[in-house]
């Protein structure tokens, strides 16, 4: 018998490696063992128990979060996306837009939403975040460039901007609230 509670722990660190398929198949071989697996096995000793189909769309979608600070009372929002390299942010007032991480030393960043001219910062942030913002509200695909350490090469992405606009104005709203 398949034990769920394994089912759900591996489910789970398949989300947080970012390698969840779509599809997880739980087996048994000649001794009676449960495996689990992404892919089907090609050898005839195991016997299919079970398909899973895995939704994982909601944890690709744009997600925020806020918190208030206990000593100063400075208010804080930041807003990404699970496999792209943007995130926008208010704190105590101020947007910024960032790009990428670990960034190269001394290095130029970019956005570009849709066909709009690049937006260019320095080590992943926006010169002029509140255009940034404003062009990813009407926008359907944002494309980042910046230079990661230790190379100094350009690392390209791409991100989807269904969903930005509400989960944007979501995080506002919260931040109010704060």
């Amino acid at each position: 018998m398949v034990d769920m509670k394994s089912v759900v722990l591996l489910l789970f660190s398949l989300v947080g490696t970012g390698a969840l398929a779509s599809d997880i198949y739980t087996f048994k071989n000649s001794d009676g063992d449960t495996m689990l697996s992404n892919r089907q096995p090609d050898e005839k000793k195991f016997t299919e128990i079970k398909k899973i189909k895995i939704d994982n769309s909601a944890y690709e979608d744009w997600r925020y979060s806020c918190s208030k600070d206990k000593f100063n009372g400075q208010k804080s929002c930041s807003l990404h996306k699970a496999y792209s390299n943007i995130v926008v942010s208010i704190f105590d007032g101020r947007y910024s837009v960032y790009v990428g991480r670990n960034h190269f030393p001394r290095t130029q960043s970019a956005i570009k939403i849709d066909n709009n001219v690049p937006i260019y910062g320095y080590e992943g942030s926006s010169n002029i975040p509140q255009k940034v913002i404003e062009q990813m509200k009407k926008g359907k695909v944002a494309y980042t460039r910046y230079k990661e350490w230790p190379y100094e090469y350009n690392q390209d992405g791409e991100a989807d901007l269904t969903g930005f606009t509400e989960k944007y104005n979501e995080m506002l709203e919260e931040y109010k609230k704060l």
